[in-house]
């Protein structure tokens, strides 16, 4: 889709529909926020940038009611507003798509759009159902979204039930919408049909604040994007003008050369016996999936959302039972009928969502770092915690951790760090493959610097890496060779010069025309 004109009027041609005045939000002694000013117009995309940490989602809990500032005002229309919870937010008009939107997965998609919104009644009073999905049918066609909405919101793959999220914030017709990390969990091509709804929106006149640590989608769709770092207002600005880097740079506070411009070195000489094998995989979905990996080779698994890429990295963890095929490890025929069996291959998943089955959030940090390898630490079967605990601080010291200390619990680091530690458990056990299932998933710029930078440094060791990931850029960033996944088989490869995020995107588009 061609650029779109910016329609953000300049500064003092009209009043702004939301103002931000020197908001400051504290949590005991910590300034959160910390007087942090900004303007929305009405047609305005405004992104809202930082790393993990840096105020973004405080300051929009200030906004939606869920925080009370201590200071600074909020002005909506002109007017003083301070909102004591959410619903008076969604009543003045402020519209919410969170990163994790609630929902009641039990309940149908109809039900779920209609949550805090009345249905169509009939003649004696009762609900007409047959309306009530009529119009849930025409809510997701706003999104682009091709479902029956009869069915329960369990059923639908992650990317579609953020964009039911994005529907039923449109239910309301809000002036102010908020999108918070709303693409995280999309690929490429889905990306693009939401951007082309937000785009519909802003020339309706809806003011948007759109917040990414995506920074290409910054500029495919914002006017002017604000930069906070540790609590405070770093710049407003134009994104015209700017670069991706310059406005990375700003975000974190220095140089991020090793970002910028870097990519994987060449694809490492396959050797005559391959350290992971694949033949004709196949689970009912997937369908004979064949591959090779080499030592120190880094292969990206790119695809439309349900194209499988999940799926396989759990297929060869042993978390998903196959139906045929064969896998081998360092030229051995391998049964992974349980994820304890690929344990012992040293094959080793990270997972997409580290909150749900990624870490213990009650465990310490070390305890979460040795989980799956206890049996290395136990002694007349008795555990050894000292031993497990110097394990633990060798590889997240190892790979900085940014932490309280080895004991603190892992809600108490940034989304980043987590996945550092994440990465650490899994190189403590020495795997000869690792997958990695979307690796800087709701990770900042400047961490995600870090972890491509780890996962290089793991391929230079000789470890074959799998990785599955909805970001092109990262995919183009770090890939040796890509192998196309969709209609349950294997479409396509690339492989050295032919990694390009444009190619992949064609070809993925390519494939969604055929659907």
């Amino acid at each position: 889709m061609a650029a779109l004109p910016a329609l953000a009027p300049e500064s003092g041609q009209t009043r702004p529909v939301l103002e931000l005045r020197d908001v400051t939000k504290s949590f005991g002694p910590v300034k959160v926020v910390d007087r942090v000013s900004l303007e929305l117009h009405a047609g305005e995309i405004h992104a809202l940038v930082g790393e993990n940490g840096a105020g973004k989602s405080t300051l929009i809990r200030v906004l939606a009611g869920d925080h009370i500032p201590e200071s600074g005002e909020i002005i909506l229309a002109g007017r003083a507003v301070r909102f004591a919870h959410p619903a008076q937010a969604m009543e003045a008009g402020v519209g919410f798509v969170h990163q994790v939107p609630m929902f009641v997965p039990t309940l149908s998609i109809t039900e779920n759009l209609f949550l805090g919104v009345p249905f169509a009644k009939g003649k004696a009073g009762l609900i007409d159902w047959r309306a009530a999905h009529r119009i849930a049918s025409d809510d997701l066609a706003r999104v682009g979204l091709v479902v029956d909405p009869r069915q329960r919101l369990e059923l639908l793959r992650p990317h579609e039930r953020q964009l039911v999220a994005v529907a039923r914030a449109l239910k309301r017709n809000p002036r102010i919408l908020v999108l918070d990390e709303v693409t995280a969990s999309l690929s490429e091509p889905e990306v693009r049909i939401l951007h082309e709804v937000i785009q519909r929106l802003r020339y309706g006149g809806v003011a948007i604040v759109y917040v990414s640590h995506r920074l290409e989608e910054i500029f495919r769709l914002a006017d002017r994007v604000t930069v906070l770092r540790d609590g405070r207002k770093i710049a407003t600005m134009p994104v015209e003008g700017q670069t991706q880097r310059s406005i990375a740079e700003l975000i974190v506070g220095s140089s991020l050369e090793h970002l910028f411009g870097r990519r994987s070195g060449p694809s490492p000489k396959s050797a005559s016996k391959p350290v992971l094998e694949v033949r004709g995989l196949s689970d009912g979905k997937l369908r004979d999936v064949s591959f090779s990996l080499a030592r120190g080779e880094i292969l990206g698994l790119a695809g439309l959302g349900g194209s499988g890429r999940t799926r396989l990295l759990h297929m060869l963890f042993g978390a998903r039972q196959t139906v045929g095929g064969e896998v081998a490890v360092d030229g051995v025929p391998t049964k992974l009928a349980s994820p304890a069996d690929a344990l012992r291959c040293g094959i080793a998943l990270l997972t997409e969502d580290r909150q749900e089955d990624g870490f213990v959030q009650t465990m310490p940090i070390w305890q979460n770092v040795t989980l799956p390898w206890l049996s290395r630490y136990r002694r007349n079967c008795l555990l050894k915690p000292a031993t497990e605990r110097t394990t633990a601080v060798t590889f997240t010291t190892r790979l900085a951790v940014r932490m309280p200390g080895i004991d603190a619990q892992m809600s108490q680091l940034s989304g980043g760090n987590q996945q550092k530690v994440l990465l650490g458990r899994w190189i403590s056990g020495s795997p000869r493959i690792l997958l990695l299932d979307e690796p800087t998933h709701g990770v900042d710029i400047g961490s995600k610097g870090e972890i491509h930078e780890i996962i290089r440094g793991l391929a230079s060791e000789g470890i074959g890496v799998v990785f599955a990931s909805s970001e092109l850029e990262e995919i183009e960033a770090l890939a040796h060779r890509v192998l196309l996944l969709g209609e349950g088989k294997i479409t396509g490869e690339y492989r050295g010069i032919e990694v390009s995020k444009d190619r992949i995107l064609h070809a993925l588009l390519a494939e969604r025309g055929k659907d």
